[in-house]
């Protein structure tokens, strides 16, 4: 090769290599990217599966240790039937609610703590702002709500592979001497807890 044809040469390659590198850091830059936005999605998703990413019939033992693991930690105001954790879902803050049934998971829900306010605070427009969206994306997922006589609350009920799941999205104006208001989504699988309910049964027969 010609002192000529190297000095032609070279930069060619040269500047091959520079747009693989640079095509090649843009393609993990992406893929990062991707992945944790796929890892804030998995945190929040509930339905037929389970609650949080938690599949129901999970122990109390392990929802704690999984809690524990975002670090979401317990309030104290949870009791025997329930766990209560402080943490996101979907975004936002929330008090995480976990119920058992033979110290097993059946419930999950969620309450928003924006949206926990007292009476007189003007917190009326964040309860309805926060009603409307998770109204909007629940629409999104699982279609149009069921409502019931005298209840605001909307009802959406799943059925996948034998499985029935009630979701419940509410919420409550803050009562002048009574209770907070807030905006709440609770996840119960209703046919697991009918079984639970009658191993308990055929248990004690």
């Amino acid at each position: 090769m010609t002192e000529k044809t190297k000095n032609y040469v070279l930069p060619m390659v040269a500047r091959y290599y520079l747009t693989m590198l640079q095509q090649c850091r843009r393609t993990i830059i992406i893929a990062f990217i991707l992945l944790l936005i796929s890892g804030s999605s998995v945190v929040s998703a509930s339905g037929s599966d389970g609650f949080m990413n938690i599949p129901w019939g999970t122990s109390r033992g392990e929802v704690a240790k999984r809690m524990a693991e975002l670090n979401f930690p317990k309030d104290p105001e949870s009791n025997a039937k329930r766990d209560i954790f402080e943490g996101m879902f979907a975004g936002h803050k929330a008090y995480l609610t976990f119920r058992f049934i033979n110290d097993v998971f059946y419930s999950g829900g969620a309450l928003f703590i924006d949206t926990y306010r007292t009476y007189g605070d003007g917190g009326n427009g964040i309860i309805d702002y926060y009603f409307k969206d998770f109204e909007t994306q629940l629409i999104k997922k699982y279609g149009n709500p069921s409502k019931r006589p005298y209840d605001d609350s909307y009802y959406w009920n799943i059925e996948e592979q034998g499985t029935r799941i009630e979701i419940k999205l509410g919420k409550n104006y803050p009562q002048k001497g009574g209770d907070n208001g807030r905006v709440f989504v609770n996840y119960d699988n209703q046919t697991f807890y009918e079984k639970q309910k009658q191993y308990v049964t055929n248990r004690d027969l």
